[in-house]
């Protein structure tokens, strides 16, 4: 970043969003275990846009997005396709929209996401107009905790960034918490966006007219307090309700706003790119997929409702296995710049400790999220996979991988970041 006696550039800026409203009976993504679809919408899905001079960046209120559908979006845009990020804010009471994983999907609600995001896109780039850009971060929430070594303290930032008119209004937000939105659990049944919808809404109400964006992080192993085998079972969701998450939400959007932004000062023009990278999956269980399959399929006679549905989730995924599976997956990374303001899109989920990894090398505020461009499943710290556990173990059935991603995956996401980072654009 540059000193804070440069001359503060003026980016060219327009958001949009367009709401959504999937019909009674639409399945829904982000547990195994939930036995019935949604009765209803409590918030619309929304697919919001930020063009910022020649880039877009797409948020969409599903679990996951499949990396085709994201190439099919960004190709139909009026951007080049390397200078757009998709990421899906991964509310586990989204719909099922991704083909082959996480439930599989709706093809016309598909379809209607797809022309939703160009729509948003196109009216974003047709709304720009002269903007700065101004940032903060504040510790101390107290609402994200380590999943799975409840143990270890952690104290990621709320990260907040807008852009202003000349008049100082804020036209556009976009706010990063890495924790997962999975406060309602298995037993919701109405479409929502989770806690970060209400944050969103109270930033918006703060500048009428602007349009908020909500990044995840890099949230793999972060949630506000259960273990991810709390919701295989129905049972294990009790007290996730949507009141909570409206006090989890409005709680980091009170953080935010009670954040000072200074402006942000850099002298490299607006730049992207996007570098894709080979990771390998290995299998670690010690039979083979038939023969969990059988055990699986004696435990579901005696199982609850909630762990028979998880249950045969799993059997899909054992007689979906074969000897023609492919054990490697081509990651895609993005590297934006924004006037010296640094994002890192990053698919699937990985752990924390990417973004500490990132934002330690880099010069400026960084923005580092997971979700982006594509999510198979997790993608832990090598440091993890000893442990063990649901990210490690048993995630990537409900993704429809074969295996896990081997250790090293995510540094390997981290490096090639790092690297375009570095990289004249």
């Amino acid at each position: 970043m540059s000193t804070p006696q440069a001359e503060q550039g003026v980016l060219r800026v327009g958001a949009a969003v367009v709401g959504i409203s999937p019909p009674a009976g639409t399945p829904m993504a982000g547990f195994a275990a939930r036995t019935e679809p949604s009765t209803g919408v409590h918030d619309p899905l929304t697919v919001r846009a930020l063009a910022v001079d020649d880039t877009c960046w797409i948020t969409v209120d599903v679990c996951g997005l499949h990396e085709d559908t994201c190439t099919r979006i960004a190709r139909g845009l009026p951007f080049m396709p390397e200078r757009v990020a998709i990421t899906a804010t991964h509310t586990h009471a989204g719909p099922c929209v991704m083909p082959g994983r996480l439930g599989g999907h709706d093809p016309g609600l598909l379809e209607e996401i797809v022309v939703a995001c160009h729509e948003a896109a196109e009216t974003a780039l047709a709304s720009q107009q002269p903007a700065t850009l101004h940032y903060g971060e504040s510790r101390g929430v107290d609402i994200a905790r380590n999943r799975r070594h409840p143990e270890r303290a952690v104290d990621p930032p709320v990260q907040v960034a807008t852009f202003s008119d000349e008049a100082g209004q804020v036209l556009a937000w976009i706010l990063l918490y890495p924790c997962h939105p999975v406060v309602l659990g298995p037993e919701n049944r109405l479409i929502s966006g989770d806690y970060p919808a209400f944050t969103r809404s109270v930033l918006e109400e703060r500048s009428p007219g602007s349009v908020a964006l909500f990044l995840p992080g890099t949230a793999g192993d972060i949630n506000s307090g259960h273990r991810a085998d709390a919701s295989y079972s129905l049972s294990g969701s009790t007290g996730r309700t949507m009141e909570q998450a409206r006090k989890i939400g409005e709680h980091v959007a009170a953080s935010a706003l009670g954040t000072p932004l200074l402006p942000v000062f850099g002298s490299r023009e607006t730049s992207a790119a996007r570098r894709t990278v080979g990771v390998a999956m290995n299998a670690r269980d010690a039979v083979s997929p038939s023969a969990l399959g059988r055990q699986w399929e004696a435990e579901a006679v005696s199982a609850d409702p909630g762990r028979r549905s998880l249950l045969n989730t799993w059997m899909q995924w054992a007689m979906d296995r074969g000897p023609d599976d492919k054990m490697s997956w081509r990651a895609p990374v993005s590297v934006f710049n924004w006037q010296g303001l640094t994002l890192v899109g990053l698919p699937g989920e990985p752990f924390l400790a990417a973004t500490e990894a990132i934002a330690s090398e880099l010069e400026g505020p960084v923005f580092v999220t997971g979700y982006t461009n594509g999510c198979p499943g997790y993608f832990p710290s090598a440091d993890e996979y000893d442990f063990g556990g649901y990210e490690v173990e048993d995630a990537h059935r409900y993704y429809g991988m074969p295996a896990p991603f081997a250790p090293g995956s995510a540094e390997a996401l981290v490096r090639a970041a790092l690297e375009l980072a570095g990289e004249p654009q």
